[in-house]
C-alpha cells in the first residue's frame, strides 16, 4: 500500500521514530494505532444498554454545567475505593 504524507506529517514521523526505540517506520506507525486504540477505547455501542446510558446522563449533566473540580472527585473516589 503507498501512503502519501505531507512534508509535516514526514518530518513528525521522522522525529518520532529517531526518538522512540521503533527500528522501522511501519513498527512506529502501528504502535501509534495501538495507543489510538487504547485512548479511543469500546465503542459506546459494544457497551451494555446500563452503562450507555450512564455515559449519556453524564454527557448532559456537563453539558449542562453540572461538574465538579476534579480535585474533588479524587478524594470522593480515593475515599471510596482506596483503604
Amino acid at each position: 500500500m503507498a501512503i502519501r504524507l505531507s512534508p509535516e506529517t514526514e518530518k513528525l514521523i521522522e522525529q518520532r521514530l529517531k526518538d522512540s526505540d521503533c527500528a522501522t517506520h511501519d513498527e512506529l506507525v502501528r504502535r501509534a494505532l495501538e495507543a489510538l486504540d487504547e485512548v479511543e477505547g469500546p465503542y459506546v455501542e459494544d457497551l451494555d444498554a446500563q452503562t450507555q446510558v450512564a455515559i449519556t446522563e453524564g454527557l448532559a449533566q456537563a453539558d449542562r454545567g453540572e461538574t465538579r473540580p476534579w480535585s474533588e472527585l479524587r478524594e470522593k473516589l480515593k475515599a471510596r475505593f482506596v483503604k
